[in-house]
């Protein structure tokens, strides 16, 4: 059989498989790339206002219980 055919007859282009890549406009591309920067940047600075505040509520709640503890008489002399 030649090689340009397939089993069922049909015939197979020569070249590469798979999709051919589109025109891609390159500023369309470098402000996507752009917007999504500052959108991580902006979920990263969220993320990181929301650890800072968990810390904190966390270190006030360390702070009260030492002061609870404080006022526990010790059980042994």
């Amino acid at each position: 059989m030649d090689e340009n055919k397939m089993v069922t007859g049909k015939v197979k282009k020569p070249g590469k498989r798979g999709r051919k890549p589109a025109k891609i406009d390159l500023k369309a591309k470098l402000e996507r790339s752009r917007q999504s920067a500052r959108e991580c940047r902006a979920r990263k600075k969220l993320r990181y206002q929301y650890l800072e505040e968990l810390v904190s509520s966390k270190e006030r709640a360390i702070c009260a219980l030492r002061e609870e503890l404080e006022m526990v008489p010790p059980l042994y002399t």
